[in-house]
């Protein structure tokens, strides 16, 4: 693990925080360049021609309301740990982010964000998605980095020991990184919503395929964190990630079908 990059002077830089940055420039350049792309493209009057300011302003705020939200979902669903010391709740820096959180904040920040600036949330959201792919594989491997976020134990031979979280100064057994498992299926999500996007499609399908194919990820990599740093609901062998992860599944299929009943499909201009 290599949680701290270096330091200037007073100044710690954690890599945690540089691989969200990272990965959250990466997705901005990425819809910023769709944009500059479309605006040329696209006639006046489509939904598809949004202003790259109007990405990067919604990019700039949305990354503070999200990184509220993941950290104020993981503080709730881990009060017992910060209730004797609140103070650590605001230590980001050192992980604890519930993305499950940072998604559900952000997508109600993109709602209020279209509204305010006059913009189809379904074609902003699309850019959205596609970007948070590439942004969320960059980010875990911050995770990874940190040590945090990581698997039950496994005897295959990429497990790999991180610092125990419910033993400070020992070290797991050799676990299951899933920090590079969640990686790998966003570059995966990533790939596939870039061909999705150049096919015929509604404005908003992307937006809700993503929805899914997060749930989908976090559903199958709580199966390898359940007991180490993903935990049961009392009495039952479920996590709440698995409830959640559940739910968005359903939307995403929904909304799918329901925009594709009631709109007609459109292509990109070449």
């Amino acid at each position: 693990m290599h949680p701290i990059l270096f330091h200037l002077g007073p100044i710690t830089v954690h890599s945690y925080g540089v691989l969200l940055i990272i990965g959250f420039l990466i997705g901005l350049w990425r819809a910023m360049r769709v944009c500059a792309r479309r605006m040329i493209a696209e006639p006046v009057g489509s939904p598809r021609r949004i202003h790259p300011d109007t990405v990067f302003d919604l990019g700039i705020t949305g990354l503070i309301f999200g990184l509220i939200g993941a950290r104020f979902l993981f503080v709730v669903l881990e009060w017992s740990s910060y209730s004797k010391h609140p103070i650590d709740a605001f230590k980001v820096w050192e992980g604890g982010l519930s993305l499950h959180g940072g998604m559900l904040f952000g997508i109600l920040y993109l709602i209020f964000f279209c509204r305010w600036k006059k913009v189809s949330l379904y074609a902003l959201g699309d850019l959205c998605a596609v970007s948070w792919a590439i942004a969320y594989a960059v980010g875990r491997i911050g995770c990874l980095l940190n040590g945090c976020c990581y698997g039950a134990p496994t005897d295959l031979p990429w497990g790999v020991r991180f610092p125990d979280e419910q033993h400070p100064g020992s070290m797991t057994l050799p676990s299951h990184p899933t920090q590079i498992y969640a990686t790998l299926f966003n570059l995966f999500f990533f790939f596939v919503l870039i061909q999705w996007e150049r096919r015929s499609r509604r404005d908003g399908e992307l937006f809700y395929a993503y929805i899914g194919m997060y749930g989908v990820y976090r559903f199958i990599v709580d199966i390898f964190r359940a007991g180490a740093t993903s935990t049961y609901i009392p009495g039952t062998h479920l996590t709440d990630t698995y409830l959640v992860s559940f739910a968005m599944l359903i939307i995403s299929l929904t909304g799918i079908a329901l925009l594709r009943r009631h709109r007609p499909a459109v292509k990109d201009a070449p």
